[in-house]
């Protein structure tokens, strides 16, 4: 079973791309189990949605978003 953390990174790939059956399997026992991931869960597709229809105000270069990646990867790993 993920931790809630491990979840966080799931959750958020999911969004970008479809899991693996195993994963989403897994993802989706926790899911039952974790009202706080739940409610993670329906933020982030909260936040998604919002900002997925404000997509032309959003001006990043490849390389920002890159290093916006980088950064974001380095700071879970801690």
């Amino acid at each position: 079973m993920p931790s809630c953390k491990e979840m966080t990174r799931l959750l958020s790939d999911s969004l970008e791309t479809p899991l693996p059956w195993p994963k989403r399997s897994v993802m989706h026992l926790h899911l039952l189990i974790c009202g706080t991931c739940r409610r993670y869960r329906r933020h982030l597709l909260f936040m998604h949605k919002v900002l997925a229809g404000h997509n032309h105000l959003m001006f990043l270069s490849d390389t920002a978003k890159q290093r916006i990646k980088d950064s974001l990867a380095k700071k879970t790993e801690d």
